[in-house]
């Protein structure tokens, strides 16, 4: 698409005329684009990629469906950002993806229900490419500040589309103990004690596990607890 708000809202606008299980929407011009808890994905037109994958669910999904996903859309991502050498990649809980400590690229999940089931899922990721100006966002950075070259963003969606393509067969196989054993080995804040502001105050805390795309356990003090997205906000 030559612009658009945001692509994750294309689809669920325009997904009940999709005549297929996986559905890929892009663009690289995003006026409104939506980061995890409601925060707003700045993207200068023409410099970044936005897409998003719709999926339909032709069976009862299993619990464990979201955690699997999260895992496996961030795995994927390092996968293709390896392919262009983009160094030092890891993956910041629970799913944003970043090289050298700054934020590269976003990830939001969304679904909907039919009938009281799960039916479907929208895969929104956004990646900083060729933009150099961030505004107030500190910690972000792109493949281009990191590389200091630039990428061609035609390339790169067909290297997404390539990636993503065994998307349902990767969801309806993959072994989420596998799975999780992946994710840790790039998870970032597994391997040194980092900081971490808890309910107000600091902790420094060492990842030792992930229950879930909201629950991770932390060693603090040598003593390891399960802590909530909500109250967690990792300081880098």
């Amino acid at each position: 698409l030559n612009a658009i708000d945001s692509t994750n809202e294309y689809i669920k606008i325009n997904k009940s005329i999709f005549d297929k299980e996986l559905v890929c929407i892009y663009t690289f011009n995003q006026t409104m684009g939506k980061g995890q808890r409601g925060r707003n994905w700045e993207s200068e037109p023409y410099k970044n990629l936005c897409v998003s994958f719709y999926q339909l669910l032709s069976k009862k999904a299993s619990k464990d469906i979201f955690f699997k996903l999260n895992m496996i859309v961030s795995l994927k991502m390092i996968c293709i950002l390896k392919k262009y050498s983009i160094p030092k990649l890891s993956i910041k809980w629970p799913n944003d993806i970043l090289s050298e400590n700054k934020k590269i690229a976003g990830i939001l999940i969304e679904s909907s229900l039919k009938n009281n089931r799960l039916n479907d899922l929208i895969i929104g990721i956004g990646l900083n490419v060729n933009q150099t100006e961030f505004h107030d966002l500190l910690n972000a950075s792109s493949l281009k500040k990191i590389m200091e070259q630039e990428f061609d963003l035609n390339k790169l969606i067909k290297d997404f589309i390539k990636e993503f393509s065994d998307f349902n067969l990767k969801l309806d196989s993959v072994c989420l103990e596998d799975l999780k054993v992946d994710y840790l080995k790039n998870l970032y804040g597994t391997n040194s004690f980092l900081k971490y502001q808890y309910k107000g105050s600091e902790i420094m805390g060492k990842i030792v596990d992930v229950k879930s795309s909201e629950l991770i356990k932390i060693m603090v003090n040598n003593i390891v607890s399960t802590y909530n997205l909500k109250d967690l906000k990792l300081i880098y």
